[in-house]
Order: structure tokens, then sequence, then C-alpha cells
């Protein structure tokens, strides 16, 4: 509506009421602020407000509070309704894991699925990466996968039958927002839930070794910044060094001698908390940060390849494809599309994106500027499916970030996946 607003293709609007306009009293004045600017009205008919009016925005104002209230209470109820079916075990959670169908009300299992999760335990069981894992059903598969997404299958209880209720939780106020549940709410764990792919024997093995790995991995300070930071001044790698019980990332030829690089010591939560500002400012902002950025590196692109037809089609389906996983994320978000439909159109959206790519490389798109773009899409569908963050999540690190560039001991500049840089402050 805004945007038909912005192309003057209508000059008034009626509402039935201000809750059915915003769900708060920000977004409600925001909106109609633009619109009297654009030379357009709004009505909202049963409270007989009307913006043309000069006592029309304090009405809004007044009214909106009521309607935001009005939103919590009803958001409230219904938190309290799920809590005590989670609490007696009733609770019915209408997201399907990869290798389950929600049909019916119930997760009923995915055969051609679930032989893929049995192979992944089965072969990381035997001594395989997870890494190694990803590559070879990205290779064999008609799905793009990551080892992000082979750690979360083989840790989740899902798989044995049981259920662990409410990893996620939402924030108390408008504008809700989603959120990893690290002990705000409590959790219910629901045993036999569904029919198991897993037996518990299998899974008790696999998080032993990944317990193990872990274990290992910290012993040899293997960690998710290493060789990612890289000096603005000198060039130099960073380093972690531990001191008085806090890790800290150093130039190493600062560490050599603090005269051939003024860059000082950064703290490592530093480092944690200006990333988790920035995904969240991305994620906010992703429609006139990230979006603009791929139509323009898109046009760029088409323009270039002027003359190949079968890569033009490819690309232009690309663009209609990746628009839709976001239209299934804002209607998800808006609760407008439930989970079991939004789930399934996901992985429709996804498995066709990798077709196309492959389309687009045998059409001869080999351009370093398509890796970007791809890159950068990936990203936008990593912003637009993950939750607001709290607190530093390593796995969405790993996907959204390329390179650190330590500017200062004050500034970094991160440089994420598709070639774009953002740079962030780093709080004392």
């Amino acid at each position: 509506m805004m945007n038909d607003a912005r192309r003057h293709r209508f000059d008034r609007i009626i509402v039935k009421s201000l809750t059915r306009f915003a769900r708060n009293t920000k977004d409600c004045l925001e909106a109609t602020r633009e619109l009297r600017q654009l030379g357009i009205s709004v009505c909202f008919e049963e409270n007989g407000i009307d913006t043309d009016h000069v006592s029309g925005e304090m009405l809004i104002t007044l009214l909106g509070m009521a309607a935001q209230n009005e939103s919590v209470s009803i958001s409230n109820n219904l938190r309290w309704g799920i809590k005590k079916r989670m609490q007696d075990g009733t609770y019915i959670n209408n997201s399907a894991a990869f290798g389950y169908d929600y049909i019916d009300g119930k997760l009923v299992v995915n055969e051609r699925e679930a032989e893929i999760v049995k192979r992944i335990f089965a072969d990381f069981l035997a001594g395989k990466g997870t890494q190694a894992i990803a590559e070879e059903l990205t290779e064999e598969t008609d799905e793009r996968w990551h080892h992000q997404s082979i750690s979360y299958i083989l840790a989740n209880e899902r798989y044995i039958g049981d259920a662990l209720l409410q990893k996620y939780c939402m924030t108390e106020t408008l504008p809700f927002k989603k959120h990893i549940n690290r002990g705000e709410q409590p959790k219910y764990y629901v045993r036999g839930s569904h029919e198991p792919i897993i037996d518990k024997e299998t899974f008790r093995k696999a998080q032993q070794l990944i317990a193990s790995r872990h274990s290992v991995e910290k012993q040899f300070h293997d960690y998710v910044f290493s060789k990612m930071i890289v000096c603005g001044q000198c060039g130099h790698s960073f380093k972690r060094a531990i001191s008085s019980g806090k890790a800290y990332w150093t130039c190493g030829n600062h560490n050599k001698n603090a005269a051939n690089c003024p860059v000082r010591q950064i703290a490592e939560t530093g480092i944690c908390s200006a990333f988790v500002r920035l995904f969240n400012k991305l994620k906010a902002y992703c429609g006139t940060l990230l979006k603009p950025a791929a139509k323009q590196l898109e046009t760029i692109i088409i323009k270039k390849q002027n003359g190949n037809s079968a890569l033009i089609t490819a690309r232009r389906d690309m663009i209609d494809a990746h628009d839709q996983l976001v239209q299934i994320h804002r209607l998800r978000e808006s609760g407008l599309l439930p989970d079991e439909i939004f789930n399934e159109r996901k992985k429709e959206l996804q498995t066709r994106l990798l077709k196309l790519r492959q389309t687009a490389i045998a059409a001869g798109d080999t351009d370093e500027l398509s890796d970007r773009l791809n890159k950068l899409y990936d990203l936008i569908d990593l912003v637009e499916s993950a939750a607001y963050l709290t607190d530093f999540d390593e796995s969405i690190f790993s996907l959204a970030v390329e390179k650190i560039i330590a500017l200062s001991e004050n500034e970094v500049l991160f440089k994420v996946s598709g070639g774009l840089e953002f740079k962030e402050m780093i709080e004392r």
C-alpha cells in the first residue's frame, strides 16, 4: 500500500479501524505522517477519525496506544494458552524438522528425508566432519547444505521422538521480536511426542562425539575469529590471547613491537557485540541496505550478459525466486503464513534456486560478479529467516561474514557475504 501511495495511485484511504491499520502507535504515526506529506488522507471508520482534520494526529496517538495495548493483551493471552499446553504436554509444534512432514496435526516421518538423516548420523559416527558431509550431500541432492545444518540435525532431539519446547521466545512488548531462549523463559521437554528416526543409543554416541570434538577445538584454539581478523594499518593477521582471564585479539605486528603498528588489542566481547549490532541493523534495514544492492548488481550482470538469452532468463527467474522468499518470510513474521506452509514453500524455492544456479553456470555464468550476487542473496535469506540476535551466534557469523578489518582498537569493518562492507564501533 505504501509503495502505491508513493507512486500517487490514490488520494484517500478508508480503514475499518486503527487495529487493522497498524500494530502499534509508532507504525501508525509514521505511516499517516508520510501519507499526509504525500497528500493522501486516511479515514478510520469505527474510530471516527480523518487525518484531514487538525486534531486527527492527536486522536490517532491516543487510540493507537489503546490499539497497541489491545494487541499486547491478545498476545499475552495467546502466550498463556501456549505455555499451559506446553506444561501439560498437549502443545503441538507445527514446524516440521527436516525428515518429517506435518500432517493432520502430527509429525509424520518423511521416508526420503529420513534416509538422509540416518546417513548423516552414520557418517558422523564413522568419523566424517560436518563440512565433508554437507559437501557430499550438496553434490548428491538437489539441495544446498551447510555444515551448520548438519550440526543442527546431529544435536536435535526431535530425531529420537522427543521435543524440547520454547527454544525461542518473543519479547514482551511491540514490536514483538523472536530470539533464542537463554533462560528468559522456561523450557519444556516432552518424551515420545512423535515417531523417532534415530535410536537413542546412536543419538547418545553422536552427542558424546560432538562434545569430544568441541573439547579438542578449544584445546587448539580453533575459534570462529581465527584467520578472520586483519589489521587495517599494517595488514598483519590478528591472534588470540588471554589476559587476566579475558580473551583479546591483537595485531601480530603490534605484538612484536608496539612501534611497528598503532592498533592495540581488541576485546573479544567487543567484536562479538559489534557483530550482534551489525546483524540486527541488517535485519531491520534489509530492504534499504541489502536488497537495493542486490538489484543494482543484478542489473549490471544482466547488461554484461546481453545476448545470452538462456543466462538472462535464468537470472531473472532467480530474482523472482528470491523475491518470493522475501515475501514468505514477511508473511510468516506477520503471522499470516503457518509454519507448515512456510517450511514447505521455502524448501521448494531453495531447491528451485539451486537448479537455476546450475542452469546459469551451464549457460556460461562464471563471472565474479555473479558469485558475489549469489552470496549476497544467501545473506539476505539468512537475515530474513534468522531472529534478531541478543547474543553472539557463531553459526550466523560464519555464514554472514567473510573478513574483519581492524581499523583501530575502537572501530572494525565487517566484509559480509556478497562484498558489502560495514563499519562498527567497539564498545569499551
